[in-house]
């Protein structure tokens, strides 16, 4: 395993560095093991290719098919990614890896965008709950799925950066080329990305905004900065949105004097969407999260909810506060361990109330 580039995210937390490395993910040596192999495939599909990363370790004896059918964990159906059980000892080994995160996207598309914005709410989610410090994965879809490298490895690496600045618990991210002709062309892809995001670094702030009194459905001002501007930020699934507003008109009828981040539809798509909706996260006091089966399916709900969760870890004080409107028999466990208001079956009455126990 030949190191390429490494780039060091600085925290307050501890520092993390991103590495890329050139090798074989299914003969990873001693001095570079980790917690956890992300590997990559089509829903249910795990059939051992020629030159395909599960066809090396069927080879050496580690079969993914087997891993698939005893999972620990399953997030299929929410976030379309597995985990594995841990391995045993006598093949942690001979591979250094502990455990398998298998990521297969629900819907094809070569968005690299997409793609790595499911990727990384995956590792996430594990990284919270488990002891995961450190992750090797090979560049995710650029294989048979077909991703340009020059497209995925730049969206690899902007939100590896964006979540550990933000907190992610992790240590060190290695990004593994197995091709000579692929690790030369990373390493300048690599090498171009990060003395761009120096540059970017080191450009002075944009100025504060000011604290803005309401938010409306209507007009969402975008949140600069990192003032608390906000006493709640909102997160819901966009089907609940006229129940969530007839909730928020109440809780602003009620007190007037709120900062409520209600409204995301001004915000525009594109890379930067999640580093705006962190922005407003961190400026909340609180996060209020509208639980529903929706909420649980959607991929800007868990964004919201993890953006939260990391804020909850490096300020370590809850500021998670979870309305249960509609029951959820599939609840992620992320979700389902914080302790929440029973407003269900969608009762209005029992929602509105919910805001006196809100503090």
């Amino acid at each position: 395993m030949k190191l390429l580039s490494e780039l060091t995210v600085a925290r307050k937390s501890g520092n993390a560095v991103i590495q890329l490395l050139h090798g074989d993910l299914s003969a990873i040596p001693a001095a570079h093991a980790v917690d956890l192999l992300v590997v990559s495939a089509f829903p249910d599909d795990y059939i051992t290719l020629p030159g395909s990363l599960f066809l090396a370790l069927d080879k050496k004896g580690l079969s993914v098919k087997s891993l698939a059918a005893n999972k620990a964990v399953d997030l299929t159906s929410q976030l379309g990614c597995w985990l594995s059980n841990t391995i045993s000892k006598e093949q942690q080994d001979q591979f250094h890896f502990k455990r398998v995160m298998c990521f297969e996207p629900r819907r094809h598309t070569q968005q690299p965008q997409e793609i790595v914005g499911n990727i990384f709410r995956c590792i996430n989610t594990f990284a919270f709950d488990e002891e995961i410090d450190e992750i090797a994965m090979p560049l995710l879809a650029t294989g048979y799925q077909k991703v340009p490298l020059e497209k995925m490895l730049p969206a690899l690496l902007e939100n590896a950066v964006f979540w550990l600045e933000n907190g992610l618990p992790l240590r060190t991210i290695k990004l593994v080329v197995y091709s000579q002709e692929h690790a030369a062309a990373a390493h300048a892809i690599f090498s171009r990305w990060s003395r761009a995001e120096e540059k970017e670094t080191a450009l002075p702030k944009e100025p504060l905004s000011p604290p803005t009194k309401q938010i409306n459905v209507e007009d969402a001002p975008l949140p600069i900065g990192r003032q608390e501007m906000y006493d709640y930020f909102i997160s819901y699934s966009h089907v609940q949105t006229p129940e969530v507003q007839e909730f928020v008109e109440y809780l602003l009828e009620q007190n007037g004097n709120l900062n409520v981040f209600f409204d995301k539809h001004s915000i525009q798509s594109g890379g930067l969407w999640i580093k705006k909706i962190s922005d407003a996260i961190q400026n909340s006091r609180q996060v209020i999260c509208i639980l529903t089966p929706d909420y649980s399916k959607s991929d800007v709900c868990w964004d919201e909810f993890q953006c939260a969760k990391l804020m909850e870890l490096r300020k370590k004080k809850s500021i998670i506060r979870t309305i249960n409107f509609i029951q959820d028999d599939d609840m992620p466990l992320m979700m389902a361990i914080h302790s929440y208001i029973d407003c269900t079956e969608r009762d209005m009455q029992k929602l509105k109330a919910a805001i006196y126990q809100l503090v």
